[in-house]
């Protein structure tokens, strides 16, 4: 397994995933394609899509943060996802990992704080219990923000030593 940047042919993949686990459709997973342009072309310089590759090379996992804006030194993780064949292997811890490492190693001038967003519904669940194994504390909830039964959870990490 590998981890590295996402490069535009992963994009019908990571969009397969993100359809895959349901956590968007094929419209809202469109996305990807405006991000990985971004990246490409430069206007989207500070935003990064990163993705796990089996050792076929087949992408499994993807994941995609950027600054947060209005905010001082605080990224957000806005995508993780493994494929729901790969799930429970590890995968998203690893790539989890290599987000906090690199935003660890742009240094504390750069990156202080990661927070991730997910939603409260049961479909969720298993989510909500991945970021407190990984260090996070449940920061925030917003309430109804999805809709009339469905928060905000807001989970935070200090990212620096």
């Amino acid at each position: 397994m590998t981890i590295g940047p996402a490069e535009s042919m992963d994009i019908p993949a990571i969009k397969r995933i993100a359809n895959d686990t349901e956590m968007f459709d094929v419209d809202g997973a469109g996305f990807v394609d405006d991000v990985l342009a971004g990246i490409v072309d430069g206007s989207l310089h500070d935003h990064h899509f990163v993705v796990t590759e089996a050792a076929d090379g087949a992408v499994i996992g993807a994941a995609y943060f950027a600054p947060e804006p209005f905010s001082d030194r605080m990224w957000n993780l806005y995508f993780i996802a493994v494929h729901p064949n790969r799930q429970g292997s590890g995968i998203g811890g690893a790539l989890l990992d290599y987000v906090e490492h690199r935003l660890y190693a742009a240094g504390p001038d750069t990156a202080q704080v990661l927070i991730v967003e997910t939603s409260s519904t049961d479909r969720y669940a298993r989510t909500r219990e991945f970021y407190p194994k990984q260090g996070y504390a449940e920061e925030a909830r917003i309430r109804r923000f999805y809709g009339p039964d469905d928060d905000k959870v807001v989970y935070w990490k200090l990212l620096m030593a």
